[in-house]
């Protein structure tokens, strides 16, 4: 329309004319001198556009870009791979992806507890996420969510990779939503800004689930962008999409740039003397398709998606039924990404910040002061604990029953460890095994 919303032609797949006020049938021409539609066989008259009507879609886009989770939620992957909610914003996603905990605090799993300094509250379970539905060009064809319906040279349906992006005249590119197309530069422009136009991907045909197709573009084993993208990692480590071709991905991790330019400061790509505004990456989608070949174990064998080849006890290989898994040595368990296996204690474990600073040791008073014996004549108060100072000496802990840190100089509470510096205390964050690898049935790869 000609203020830069859109309009609804009362016919399929028809023309729209450069007025955005008027349309024409589908195979034919906008003839706005004469107010007509040509075709070669005869005229048909102008019709008229209606302002289409707004769906309003509130809520937070999962890194899948398929998820969909209400607003002042917080988007956590599931075991299966898929997208939960966490009912509270900016909450921490649990390493065992069933739970979540507030902003600010610790999963302690092995308490079923969420920690801070001064509280420990009960783990809160994520809600299964609602699926984002592709956008219908028409009965037959589809976009991914956040995408346009532009026509092809050749009358099909392609992709553009804006919401509500405009349609260039060429049936070829397209710019976003409030950008002009300059056929004669090959850009965008809105108000002085300009940034280099996108050419359009091929639609695909619409289905009821979302699955990777085979011009989907491949960033990992679990993760793809939509055809004629490129994989770029975002500010938080996980895969984002640029929607153009062989890309660069600049520095900053927010941007990229079309092929041939170069990443410069402020956001902007440049090619000689022309600079242009970068384009904005969106996060990738998990694929829902399985692709053997992505996870297989050998050219004989692989596990499904979402779960890691381990070696067996036989030699042979195993499924863990968790993604990017640890495999354990005794070749009969495995642990959660971020875990290391303790086979002596059956658990899974990794080390997580936690909400104490290690405590400077203080000199223990003389014999009789103190109710706590360290030896050599040196006692500590009730609640605290002895520990060898850096001069051979005795020193107290203020914390009882505390950890004696090895640089003889700090100390942790009950159930930490020291740093590796000694001025931080870990907790070390502890798991029971699951099930145990579970053999695979040979297949063939594709």
């Amino acid at each position: 329309m000609p203020d830069a919303s859109w309009g609804c032609c009362p016919m399929p797949q028809a023309s729209c004319c450069e007025d955005k006020v008027h349309c024409c049938p589908h195979g034919t021409s906008c003839d706005l001198a004469h107010a007509r539609c040509l075709t070669a066989t005869g005229t048909h008259p102008l019709a008229k556009k209606i302002p289409a009507q707004r769906t309003d879609r509130t809520g937070i886009l999962c890194p899948d870009g398929r998820s969909l989770c209400p607003d002042g939620s917080t988007c956590c992957e599931l075991p299966s791979g898929q997208y939960g909610c966490c009912p509270i914003p900016n909450a921490i996603c649990c390493s065992d992806h069933l739970h979540c905990c507030p902003e600010g605090t610790v999963c302690d799993l092995v308490l079923s507890k969420c920690l801070s300094k001064d509280s420990a509250t009960d783990l809160l379970t994520k809600l299964p996420a609602h699926t984002v539905q592709d956008v219908k060009c028409d009965g037959e064809v589809s976009c991914p969510d956040d995408y346009t319906c532009c026509r092809l040279q050749s009358g099909a349906w392609g992709c553009c990779p804006f919401v509500q992006g405009v349609c260039c005249e060429d049936h070829v590119h397209c710019c976003p939503a409030g950008f002009k197309c300059n056929r004669g530069k090959g850009t965008c422009e809105e108000e002085g800004r300009q940034l280099s136009w996108v050419e359009q991907a091929p639609a695909r045909l619409s289905s009821s689930l979302p699955r990777a197709t085979e011009r989907d573009v491949p960033c990992d084993n679990t993760t793809s962008c939509p055809p004629f993208n490129t994989c770029c990692r975002l500010l938080s480590g996980e895969w984002g999409c640029c929607p153009v071709p062989e890309a660069t991905c600049c520095s900053d991790h927010q941007h990229c740039c079309p092929q041939g330019y170069t990443c410069v400061s402020g956001g902007h790509c440049q090619k000689g003397n022309e600079v242009v505004a970068g384009l904005e990456k969106r996060p990738a989608r998990r694929t829902s398709l399985a692709q053997p070949r992505a996870m297989g174990c050998d050219q004989h064998t692989s596990c499904p998606v979402g779960q890691t080849c381990c070696l067996s006890v036989g030699g042979g290989w195993a499924c863990c039924q968790l993604p990017h898994a640890v495999c354990c040595e005794d070749r009969q368990h495995c642990c959660p990404a971020g875990y290391t296996c303790n086979v002596k204690a059956r658990t899974c474990e990794k080390e997580v910040d936690a909400a104490h600073r290690a405590i400077h040791l203080t000199l223990g008073p003389p014999v009789g002061v103190g109710n706590v014996q360290c030896g050599e004549g040196r006692f500590c108060h009730d609640n605290q604990t002895c520990c060898r100072d850096s001069r051979g000496g005795w020193a107290c802990c203020p914390f009882p029953q505390g950890v004696c840190c090895a640089d003889q100089r700090h100390c942790c509470p009950a159930g930490f460890h020291c740093g590796n510096k000694g001025a931080k205390c870990l907790r070390r964050e502890a798991m029971p095994w699951d099930t145990p690898l579970r053999n695979p049935a040979p297949r063939p790869l594709l």
